[in-house]
């Protein structure tokens, strides 16, 4: 049977024989959306691709323990999600190392509008990456990954009530942290209009 007819569980029947021509099928297999799930989540390209690294181990080394009657890539993004929260767990005790975003890749747009693109696309990460954990998760699993309620339900171990609470609160949370910026852009506007010429640099 050819490689790209074998279901992920199959698969992983096969890793738990130690075959590990298996993994590497997984990883070809999901390593891409899982390195996007994970930078839309940290924000920095070197830590999602070591996180990215570490969820295949896990993965390797919990392969016994799957049940191959499971979703294998809920099963997958849980534990990329707790390696996300564990990572954060660990940053806010070591205040010291510091997240660098990697730049967002750039198109035809004129400069000027792509610095205007790249801007917004950095403010909305922001404000992604302060959502609680939970909240975090869901949102990036459903509106970037397009899983389902029941797949994210089963991600994060909630019910469905669950998941479209968190949205809920994510996309209410979002909209008002971005008001608020627009306000302040705008009340810094009517100040830099208000401020005597000789004054404008």
């Amino acid at each position: 049977m050819s490689e790209l007819h074998i279901s992920d569980a199959a698969l992983m029947g096969q890793l738990k024989q130690d075959d590990t021509r298996a993994l590497a099928s997984l990883i070809d297999r999901w390593e891409g959306r899982l390195l996007h799930f994970i930078y839309r989540y940290v924000q920095n390209e070197s830590i999602a691709r070591d996180l990215v690294q570490e969820t295949f181990v896990r993965v390797y080394q919990a392969r016994n323990r799957f049940d191959v009657k499971r979703n294998f890539s809920t099963w997958m993004f849980g534990i990329a999600a707790n390696l996300c929260r564990n990572h954060y767990r660990w940053l806010s005790r070591h205040a010291e190392a510091e997240l660098e975003s990697a730049p967002e890749p750039v198109d035809n747009k004129t400069p000027v509008e792509q610095i205007d693109t790249q801007e917004k696309s950095s403010r909305i990460a922001d404000h992604v990456r302060a959502l609680p954990h939970a909240l975090r998760v869901a949102l990036l699993l459903y509106y970037y990954e397009d899983l389902s309620y029941e797949e994210i339900a089963a991600v994060v171990g909630c019910s469905i009530r669950g998941v479209e609470s968190r949205l809920y609160r994510a996309r209410k949370t979002l909209a008002a942290r971005m008001d608020c910026e627009q306000e302040a852009a705008g009340s810094d506007l009517s100040k830099a209009r208000q401020t005597p010429s000789k004054l404008m640099i």
